[in-house]
């Protein structure tokens, strides 16, 4: 299995919980070769971790020269690391299950990435994260900053499941070379950002549409009723939004949130979409209310390097 220097930036709960678990399991349990610490360079001794990194108002950063993990980068809300690792997103994902973190970011595994002559600007999971690089992951409560777990299943990457509710996300082949990867990964990296197009509620979200719709205490619920227009992927994920934050109002709190199309033909045309973000999809058929999205039962389609990748690996496991 080839080896090559892999970058991981993890976001959880609580930020110095995840950085004792990441010290303790990824990093060498030596003393770091050079600390800083707010910008200052300090001597590391024994306790570095809790008397200087841990204690840092905004930054600190620890390297162990030579060692297979090198680099650790806290500032807060997100705690980076580097090193030296096998090109093997299993292994990645059975590493990852113990950490308390929310989110996972990865870097690209290289450094030449272009579109039109330009370095390639990849999405960003989240605040102080890498960007989109070969993968990202989900653990717990991190997956309500998806649209829908749903976005998950039907994606141009390859989903990894692994225990303690972690979700690994491959854009790539980690085998494929640079030029490849980046078109393997580019449609994957679109469809995981915080754009329109995109599965991603990223933290301090600002919607840009208001939502006149009916709202159902009783069922927590916001329906909108559509006539004579289309609902946008904005406003599809302006709807998300305003589910995760949990309330339409001062005492209205929201768990659902329904499109009510009065041409049936409209409806049909943005099932899908609507299903994948658990935004229920109603039309008018005979007079009657009809709920499209709730039989509505899509078969996700791999890309066909992820059934090369797992062609391969089913080889390997039988030699």
């Amino acid at each position: 299995m080839t080896e090559t220097e892999m970058k991981l930036g993890l976001s959880g709960p609580d930020l110095p919980v995840l950085v004792r678990a990441m010290v303790s399991r990824l990093l060498p349990k030596t003393s770091p070769s050079a600390l800083s610490v707010d910008f200052t360079d300090q001597s590391p001794g024994a306790d570095w971790l809790e008397t200087r990194m841990l204690k840092a108002r905004r930054r600190a950063k620890a390297v162990w020269a030579g060692d297979s993990w090198n680099f650790l980068l806290v500032e807060s809300p997100v705690a980076l690391v580097a090193g030296s690792h096998e090109r093997d997103a299993r292994q990645v994902l059975a590493e990852l299950a113990p950490l308390p973190f929310f989110l996972a970011s990865f870097a690209s595994l290289f450094s030449d990435w272009k579109v039109d002559g330009k370095a390639y600007a990849a999405p960003i999971l989240d605040d102080l994260h890498y960007p989109h690089g070969w993968g990202c992951a989900f653990r717990g409560q991190g997956h309500a900053r998806l649209v829908s777990r749903r976005w998950l299943e039907f994606g141009p990457w390859r989903l990894l499941k692994g225990p303690d509710d972690v979700s690994l996300v491959q854009f790539h082949d980690l085998e494929a070379d640079s030029a490849t990867a980046l078109a393997e990964a580019k449609p994957g990296h679109a469809r995981m950002g915080a754009n329109a197009e995109g599965g991603i509620i990223r933290s301090g979200y600002k919607r840009k549409h208001t939502f006149d719709g009916f709202y159902e205490p009783k069922d927590k619920l916001l329906r909108m009723v559509i006539h004579g227009r289309d609902v946008s992927a904005s406003e599809m994920l302006d709807a998300c939004s305003l589910r995760l934050d949990g309330a339409v109002g001062p005492g209205q709190p929201l768990t659902r949130v329904a499109y009510v199309f009065m041409e049936p033909e409209r409806a049909r045309a943005h099932l899908h979409e609507l299903w994948l973000r658990e935004l229920e999809c109603w039309t008018i058929e005979m007079g009657k209310e009809v709920r499209l999205d709730k039989d509505y039962r899509p078969t996700p389609v791999k890309p066909d390097w992820v059934k090369v990748v797992e062609a391969r690996e089913a080889g390997a496991t039988k030699r």
